[in-house]
């Protein structure tokens, strides 16, 4: 006899078959062999293959939609995105105050604009995963209960199990893409590998956990990717703020520890602590192609995960060269980390952003006079670059010098010492750019 979920499951079917299945393949009920079900079916080509395309659309689909919530990351996703390719987040900041004025009949008619930013978004994951019935499979799985449910287990999970892998490692490659792009905030540690750094560690995550409640620019990357505008004011709940780490990481935090330092019961604790094996990125065949040993962990609002999907259905397409049918599960998303939300990085060094153009914002020269001083910024490319460390020369320096700031290697001052024309040199790596300094006497 069939179990209730594989007899409900094929009675689905059976509902929404045509006229004809129905009149020939019985609808199973306690007292149905297997014989009885599949001799129709076996012994008719077009009851088989609508059977075998109602079988993927109706039993494999459904669970594969139930099973993929297994995925320990699957929380963080969003709503469904609407169609189309491109979309848009968009934060609004805080209103700026203004000091009270009684005389200030103008400023009525005044436009007080809000300072809006926009992230755009767009769809980069777009997989098909495919599997194929051969007919002679379904005649060797309809030999019992057992071997049907059996042969549509598997189906399912060489569909589901693809999905729910990439699923997983997409969500994660965002932390890892994130921290190589220079596009979070870092917080550098010391590898907790004893008791002493392993509590080291903790203090700073309860720290930076105390510091997500309050409105700060300290947390988010508008600024640090080079956002236009005044930098933004973001906040955290509580509630809200997910921490990522790494299992050989959370294997040494204590769990009462924890919860005492972020001041939650501990039951509450497991559900937003979630650890992953590595942060590492792996190309299609399974092949390394990112190292992230360097990364700890993650904590951030958990909307800083911008997932959504916008697609997910099956195609099926019968190939009578083979006696086949081939099914693909279509799915389509967007995985995409918020510039808007806050997010620190947990590692044990900087990642490297190579600079790959200098410039002073289209000014070619400066005019100076002898004993002036005069601040100096330089533009990156990308804005979040930060290697190797740029650095100014003056061909002249009996015209001017030049001091770099020890603290900002974007930013340099120049001291007029003599009348004349040089030429500023800032040089990063391969990357060069000069500028001419014309300085006059002192009139």
């Amino acid at each position: 006899m069939a179990n209730q979920g594989l007899k409900k499951s094929l009675n689905e079917i059976w509902e929404l078959s045509s006229n004809a299945y129905q009149n020939n393949v019985p609808k199973i009920d306690d007292n149905t062999s297997i014989d009885n079900f599949s001799a129709p079916l076996l012994k008719n080509t077009t009851f088989l293959n609508e059977f075998c395309e109602a079988l993927i659309q109706r039993i494999v689909y459904t669970q594969f939609e139930i099973k993929s919530y297994n995925n320990p990351l699957k929380f963080l996703e969003g709503e469904e995105m609407p169609l189309g390719y491109l979309g848009q987040e968009i934060f609004v900041n805080p209103a700026k105050s203004r000091n009270y004025d009684i005389t200030d009949f103008a400023g009525l008619l005044k436009k007080y604009e809000n300072d809006t930013k926009v992230q755009y978004m767009k769809i980069n994951f777009d997989k098909q995963y495919v599997v194929t019935v051969v007919r002679e499979k379904i005649k060797q799985a309809m030999t019992s209960w057992n071997n049907l449910e059996t042969y549509i287990t598997s189906l399912t999970n060489s569909l589901y199990n693809g999905a729910y892998i990439d699923e997983y490692r997409y969500t994660k490659y965002l932390v890892s893409n994130a921290y190589r792009e220079n596009a979070v905030q870092i917080e550098k540690i010391t590898p907790p590998t004893n008791k002493e750094t392993a509590e080291a560690f903790t203090e700073k995550a309860r720290e930076i956990y105390l510091n997500f409640a309050a409105p700060t620019s300290n947390y988010n990357a508008w600024k640090k990717v080079g956002g236009y505008g005044r930098e933004i004011v973001t906040f955290t709940e509580p509630q809200d703020v997910v921490f990522i780490i790494r299992n050989n990481l959370r294997s040494k935090l204590d769990v009462s520890v924890l919860a005492n330092a972020f001041n939650i019961d501990k039951a509450d604790l497991l559900g937003r602590i979630i650890s992953v094996e590595d942060f590492d990125i792996y190309d299609e065949n399974n092949n390394k192609i990112y190292d992230g040993s360097h990364i700890y962990g993650i904590m951030c609002d958990r909307r800083w995960f911008r997932i959504k999907t916008q697609d997910m259905y099956m195609e099926e397409f019968r190939n009578p060269n083979n006696r086949s049918m081939q099914y693909y599960l279509n799915l389509i998303k967007m995985y995409q980390y918020s510039l808007f939300a806050n997010a620190v990085v947990f590692a044990d060094e900087e990642p490297q952003v190579p600079i790959t153009a200098l410039s002073y914002n289209n000014t070619t020269e400066i005019n100076m006079v002898v004993g002036d001083n005069e601040g100096l910024d330089i533009i990156v490319t990308p804005f979040n670059a930060n290697t190797p460390v740029i650095q100014y020369t003056s061909s002249d320096e009996e015209i001017f010098i030049v001091d770099a700031d020890a603290n900002n290697d974007r930013h340099c001052t120049l001291t007029a010492t003599g009348a004349g024309t040089a030429t500023l040199t800032a040089t990063a790596g391969n990357v060069e750019i000069t500028l001419s300094i014309n300085v006059t006497a002192v009139q």
